[in-house]
């Protein structure tokens, strides 16, 4: 081989080489530009300061959004409209984050909103279309290039959730860890008066009152693990006859209304519900049945009734939330039981309710465990009810005494009695993080249990 043509050679490999390399680094670059949107926009979400970059990180997109559009141009000899119009979105969202001012207010809204939000929804909107695009132009523009390219527009909405979710619970950890600690935890909040018997001339009795005070949280968490109880009592004969009802024997248009009631009961406002609660309680004042839903109180001097509503009334009222919540996982459960079993129970001579209770109901025990427990979850957590009844569980708690809950103390917290705010908000992250502990610790054991319960009755 001659000199020269070894020399040709090497030019075209050279050249070749240098191609592959811009042909690679202009899709790379907007794959890093709309991904860097993507982690701006959840970090916004938690930390205003960060808007500063909004702006510069849009004009970067719009300058490698208009280099790719040049560059499909060149590989292809075609315009690719759909990133020029990327690149103009980019250069818009700039100029409307020059328009919208720092601090947004009027309008009809019932509050201040910070330019950050626009920010954070502009980065989003033009960042996740900018990684499909460029992964479409970086995978060499095929049908198969075509569906990777709307990965992002599947699985970055469901990241950034998971990333704010995340960043939510390290910021609770973080400002709720140092306010937890066995004192707290382990004595309940007072605030009332007792009586005091004082003997003056010598023999002479004379009766005042001393303030009893108190700062902790125990009266809050065991509130909350008894609603979780009540509720689920109330709810589990009702969901589980619903579902089994639903499954067995409801035929017909009697079991399509029943079926359309339950689910109804889902989709009632928590609104409602809470002035449901109030007039319930209301309502019992004054009458035998106040015992049961406004509960009295002994303050040291004489039985009154609650200012608010029993654990037992607020369990009534949020079982009509978990009531469905188990019909449906019973019904489900029930289903999903082979029709061999239930062919084979009754061809060896088990009448309905023999194959009803020994086969059906232990096939579906998994699904109906997982409804109570995700109920338990929504009992705890649940406060619009609680908003209208609960109190502060300064008397102790029980099933007709005030109900209170650790959802409720961090709403109290912030708009209750200025007294209870000075006093307890230093441990409102910490009942957060108590709470959230609770609720996914209830999620795993859902899981755990629902998996133990299908390898000992289904057998898989």
């Amino acid at each position: 081989m001659s000199a020269e043509s070894t020399q040709r050679r090497a030019i075209r490999l050279a050249g070749f080489s240098l191609g592959s390399l811009v042909d690679w680094i202009v899709p790379l670059v907007n794959l890093a530009a709309g991904l860097a949107a993507v982690i701006l926009a959840s970090l916004l979400t938690g930390n205003n300061d960060l808007e500063q970059y909004v702006i510069l990180l849009l004009g970067g997109m719009c300058v490698t959004l208009q280099l790719l559009f040049l560059d499909i141009y060149r590989k292809r000899k075609t315009w690719d409209i759909k990133v020029g119009l990327l690149a103009l979105l980019a250069l818009g969202f700039i100029a409307a984050l020059y328009w919208i001012p720092k601090y947004l207010t009027g309008w009809q809204i019932n509050g201040v909103i910070h330019q950050s939000l626009f920010g954070m929804i502009f980065l989003l909107a033009a960042g996740i279309p900018t990684m499909s695009v460029a992964l479409y132009d970086l995978l060499g523009a095929t049908p198969s290039a075509e569906d990777v390219s709307r990965y992002p527009l599947i699985l970055t909405p469901v990241a950034l959730a998971l990333a704010v979710y995340l960043l939510l619970i390290s910021q609770l950890v973080i400002q709720g860890r140092p306010g937890l600690s066995w004192e707290i935890i382990s004595k309940p909040y007072l605030n009332y008066s007792v009586p005091v018997k004082i003997m003056i001339a010598g023999d002479w009795p004379k009766w005042s009152a001393a303030l009893q005070e108190g700062v902790g949280i125990r009266n809050q968490i065991l509130g909350t693990g008894l609603l979780m109880l009540m509720t689920s009592l109330i709810s589990l004969p009702f969901g589980v006859g619903a579902g089994v009802f639903l499954s067995e024997y409801a035929r017909g248009g009697f079991g399509n209304f029943t079926r359309f009631v339950i689910t109804s009961l889902r989709s009632i406002s928590m609104l409602i519900l809470g002035f449901t609660a109030l007039s319930l309680v209301k309502a019992s004042s004054g009458t035998p049945l106040a015992f049961l839903f406004k509960g009295y109180q002994f303050d040291g001097f004489v039985w009154r009734e609650n200012q608010g509503g029993t654990f037992f009334a607020a369990s009534l009222v949020i079982s009509l939330l978990v009531i469905p919540v188990i019909c449906r996982a019973t019904e489900e459960g029930c289903r999903s039981l082979p029709n061999e079993l239930r062919e084979g129970s009754l061809a060896l001579g088990g009448s309905e309710e023999t194959t009803l209770w020994r086969i059906v109901l232990p096939w579906s025990l998994a699904n109906i465990v997982t409804g109570v427990l995700l109920g338990c979850a929504e009992a705890a957590g649940d406060m619009a009810i609680l908003m209208f009844i609960a109190g502060r569980g300064d008397y102790g708690v029980g099933p007709f005494k005030q109900v209170t809950s650790l959802a409720y103390m961090v709403f109290d917290i912030w708009f209750g009695e200025k007294s209870f705010h000075d006093t307890m908000s230093p441990y409102q992250f910490s009942a957060g993080l108590i709470l959230i502990t609770m609720t996914v610790g209830l999620g795993l054991i859902a899981l755990l249990l629902k998996r133990w319960l299908a390898l000992r009755h289904r057998g898989r």
